[in-house]
């Protein structure tokens, strides 16, 4: 890494901290630029101002480094594998150990209970690339040369199965803190959200094929 890189990634540290605990409004570049350790034209170098580094941290998540789905090959990887990938993605099993993903937890509350008015769609953006791929996965287990409509239902579902762990998860904490606390919670999640999808996968499949489980075909 070179100095520069360094600096950058210190910034869009600190800036996760500092916003995760003030807000976007409230976080102080001279804060930022003091936690992390440099100058304060150093924000305006890398980032052009506070709103910029506030993007950049939200991006933190999509980052090829950071997204393991974003390295699976759909046309080849079987599906339970891939979608291993795109859960841990979003729910690593160090998450409670790790102070980087608590705090974008704790960001992207604060953003959806207080918006700050600089993300516009970015994170809709970002988020499309590992959607779209996701699309492409159902489509191949599914025999289909395109996505539809109902592909993108499926997409979601199989999205949302994961997205209460982590958007949602004052909400299990207290209500089931034991699913969320430790990694080996954590990994349990991991290990059930797959087969969770999976199920999903096939009663598209079955849906598709015009049969009902319970009764068969119709």
């Amino acid at each position: 890494m070179t100095p520069q890189e360094d600096t950058r990634w210190r910034l869009l540290m600190a800036g996760a901290e500092v916003f995760a605990e003030a807000g976007f409004r409230a976080a102080t570049t001279r804060e930022i630029s003091r936690r992390a350790g440099v100058n304060l034209a150093a924000i305006h170098y890398h980032f052009g101002d506070k709103a910029g580094l506030y993007r950049e941290v939200f991006r933190i998540p999509f980052l090829e480094e950071c997204n393991v789905f974003a390295q699976v090959d759909v046309a080849t990887t079987p599906f339970a594998e891939a979608i291993a990938k795109f859960y841990q993605t979003l729910l690593p099993t160090n998450a409670d150990e790790e102070p980087l993903i608590r705090m974008i937890r704790r960001l992207h509350a604060r953003e959806e209970s207080d918006p700050s008015g600089v993300l516009g769609d970015m994170i809709e953006c970002e988020f499309s690339v590992s959607h779209k791929k996701l699309e492409q996965l159902i489509c191949r287990e599914l025999g289909l040369s395109r996505s539809d409509a109902d592909v993108a239902r499926l997409a979601f579902g199989i999205v949302g199965l994961a997205s209460v762990y982590f958007h949602g998860r004052y909400f299990i904490e207290s209500m089931a803190p034991e699913l969320v606390q430790g990694a080996e919670a954590n990994a349990a999640t991991l290990a059930r959200l797959p087969v969770y999808a999976e199920a999903l996968l096939q009663a598209e499949r079955l849906r598709r094929a015009g049969i009902d489980e319970s009764k068969g075909a119709v």
